[in-house]
């Protein structure tokens, strides 16, 4: 995986969202993992660990989110990422909120070098209810990337850089089916003149106790402009065991 220390953005999301919150005890969150190991015919070994962070405030919240996924099959790595969200909001009203937003994400496969990006708009709450909720945002931003060149020797070089101003749009959707049953899906959209990326994560949560809980996802990333050789689209599925905290 390209891990460099360029464009690290964890490291400011973790410090800037801290660093705004009165206290660590404010923090609720929670964390998963998953692991599927076979072998025979075919060997493969698939890893993903997620660890999510809220603060919500009277006026400002916080929200910060990392992912990490690794999956081989015979020894060749056919998945592997790395991402990370950070997400402020400050309440205009009930409903209404401004929002500003960091995010980082390193690919192996989908095309382009480590992407990072920064975004601000308006937010709306369009309903809020105990049982479902569903929040709507729009935006600017500035993405900073370059495709990538992969060479027949396997070696990585930076091709067209293709930063640039994005406009973004957000939707967030919860659904409490049952007691113990929830629908959540997540949407980010940022629409550049080069490339325009496409985020969709929709998972089902099913409590086993007020502790841990099953949950299976989808996740969708959808670039329009990839690199000459890469896929547009990358889905990835999963069941994790989740533990609140």
């Amino acid at each position: 995986m390209r891990l460099t220390t360029k464009k690290t953005l964890l490291g400011i999301a973790v410090v800037t969202a801290l660093s705004a919150s009165p206290s660590f005890a404010a923090w609720t969150g929670s964390g998963e993992a998953g692991l599927v190991k076979a072998s025979g015919n075919t060997d493969s070994e698939n890893a993903n660990i997620g660890l999510a962070f809220v603060n919500e405030g009277e006026v400002w919240s916080h929200e910060l989110g990392f992912k990490l996924l690794q999956a081989s099959t015979d020894g060749e790595d056919s998945a592997d990422s790395v991402s990370a969200d950070y997400l402020a909001k400050r309440d205009l009203s009930e409903r209404s909120y401004l929002f500003a937003g960091l995010g980082y994400l390193d690919d192996a496969f989908d095309g382009f070098t480590e992407q990072t990006s920064a975004s601000v708009g308006y937010g709306y709450r369009v309903i809020d209810t105990e049982d479902v909720g569903l929040e709507l945002g729009i935006g600017i931003g500035y993405r900073d990337t370059s495709q990538l060149l992969v060479l027949e020797d396997g070696s990585e070089l930076e091709g067209d850089d293709v930063s640039g101003a994005t406009g973004v749009l957000l939707m967030n959707y919860r659904n409490k089916i049952t007691a113990n049953t929830e629908f959540v899906d997540a949407f980010r959209a940022e629409i550049g003149s080069d490339n325009t990326f496409v985020e969709n994560e929709a998972a089902l949560i099913v409590a086993m106790n007020e502790k841990f809980a099953l949950k299976a996802g989808l996740l969708i990333r959808h670039n329009t402009d990839p690199a000459e050789g890469f896929d547009e689209t990358d889905t990835i599925t999963s069941i994790n065991l989740v533990y609140n905290f």
